[in-house]
């Protein structure tokens, strides 16, 4: 004899409301099913599974130790029945499986990019992302090759035919050394005073960047991320331009301090821009994700300094 046998999801359904609810009655108005749909379900869920999941003797039902014991399976069978639903129902709608976002940190401050995920999840709560650290100029590199769908970078002057692109705000970098560094200590800083100390550089492997910092200083330290790198710069160990928004912490901590030069810089900020390949077309949540994001960076850009 086959001993298989087919639970609808109905079945569970009725018996977790019922369980969590304490009642067959509380169970059907939370369902919104007649009491004895709800008590048919049930019944017919004990029969397939051989196991008596209530008792029925007092005045209202009570979970037997049978029952108790396959709650927790049941919500998460529910649970896993309701994502698989919700998922089926986004790709038959033309809803995107996954996004891959490669992230330049110097382009974007973190919160704020934070704040335009949140109501992006809400939206498209079945859309799996995949955030990049992407340093220097591999965020382009990555949506060239197809391995992200978006990247956000410091803007460049020239972008492939094939990419489209979204200038969504700035980003300002300041020249900045840790309070321990002798460099600071100086009333004024000269270009020869940073040829001579330890640069600090975020760039990815074989990358050598586009920023116009290059010919300062013949001793560099190559960096992937900000983590290891501000460790570094407070530490005393070289000097940097650095965004700010990830140098303000340090700057209102009295870790980092701000160089003053006797030579004019190169002009900032840079331009922060969301960039896409046309060969990879955006579906709707891609193109949901673009917007979120412009729209909270370019409420940044209208915030007072």
């Amino acid at each position: 004899m086959d001993s298989r046998f087919f639970i609808a999801p109905e079945q569970l359904e009725a018996f977790e409301a019922a369980a969590r609810s304490g009642s067959f009655s509380a169970a059907a108005r939370s369902l919104g099913k007649a009491q004895s749909t709800i008590s048919g379900l049930i019944s017919n869920l004990e029969i397939d599974t051989g196991l008596q999941l209530f008792d029925r003797s007092g005045r209202e039902p009570k979970l037997t130790a049978q029952g108790r014991a396959l709650l927790q399976d049941v919500r998460a069978l529910l649970n896993s029945y309701s994502r698989f639903e919700a998922k089926s129902h986004s790709l038959s709608a033309g809803l995107e499986e996954s996004i891959t976002v490669a992230i330049d940190e110097s382009a974007i401050d973190l919160n704020r990019l934070v704040r335009g995920l949140s109501p992006f999840y809400q939206r498209y709560s079945t859309v799996s992302l995949n955030l990049l650290h992407a340093s220097g100029d591999s965020a382009a590199k990555l949506v060239r090759e197809g391995a992200a769908d978006i990247g956000i970078i410091l803007s460049q002057g020239d972008y492939p035919e094939d990419f489209d692109f979204r200038g969504v705000g700035s980003c300002s970098f300041v020249l900045v050394a840790g309070v321990q560094h002798a460099i600071a200590e100086q009333e004024s800083v000269s270009s020869q005073d940073l040829h001579d100390h330890l640069h600090l550089r975020i760039s990815a492997a074989g990358d050598q960047g586009s920023l116009p910092e290059n010919d300062l200083s013949d001793r560099i330290w190559y960096l992937e991320s900000y983590s290891l790198f501000m460790k570094l710069l407070t530490a005393g160990l070289g000097w940097a331009f650095v965004p700010l928004h990830i140098a303000r912490p340090y700057l209102d901590a009295g870790t980092i301090k701000v160089l003053p030069t006797d030579f004019q810089l190169t002009p900032y900020p840079y331009g922060t821009d969301l960039i896409w390949s046309r060969r990879k077309a955006l579906g709707p949540a891609g193109q949901s994700l673009i917007d979120e994001i412009s729209c909270v960076l370019a409420a940044a850009e209208a915030e007072p300094a």
